[in-house]
Formats: C-alpha cells, structure tokens, sequence
C-alpha cells in the first residue's frame, strides 16, 4: 500500500468537533477497527504513529471517496430508470444477435 503523504498541494483549517477529535485518537491507534477500516476504505496504510494531519488527510480522502461511489451509484440508478421499452428491446436483441453469431 502507498502513503496518503506526498500528494497534498494546500493547507486548510477546518473546525473539528469533538467527535472529530475522538476519532482521530482512535486512529492514531495502532491497531483496532478503526485503523483496518481507513485502510480497506483507501487501500492506503496509515504510518505506524500517523500524525493529527496525516489522519485527518485520511479522513477527508475517505470522505471525499464515499460521496464520488455515492454520485456514480445514483448516476447509475438514474441511467438505469431511464430506459424505456425500447431500450431493453434493443438490449435485448444485441445479445440474441452475438448468440446466434457464436454459434455459426
């Protein structure tokens, strides 16, 4: 797995809650479920002891990935109640068509 350092072009502040910062704590932990899910969320490992930025870089990378999954899924459905009939005909018969060339 790479590292999320490296990649950043800006610094921002942003207010944190205090659940914020309870999350961040149990993400700089070492080991627990936290830390496994950030992980299979990215594909990245945090560093053995992430600094506060590290894992808040993390969290806004988790972050920004569920709303793209988010857009693309609801894209998606969209695309899918918009075909008519005619559509699924048109499917449909393409299948048929690669079948039936298959078989020649």
């Amino acid at each position: 797995m790479s590292s999320l350092t490296g990649r950043a072009v800006a610094r921002k502040s942003v207010p944190v809650t205090a659940e914020d910062t309870q999350t961040v704590e149990r993400l700089r932990e070492p080991a627990g479920a936290y830390r496994s899910a950030i992980a299979e969320l990215l594909g990245v490992e945090l560093s053995a002891n992430p600094s506060e930025a590290e894992v808040l870089q993390a969290l806004l990378e988790a972050g920004r990935i569920a709303v793209e999954q988010k857009v693309m899924a609801t894209g998606y459905a969209a695309l899918a109640a918009a075909r008519d009939d005619e559509d699924r005909e048109h499917a449909r018969a393409m299948r048929n068509r690669r079948r039936g060339s298959s078989e020649d």
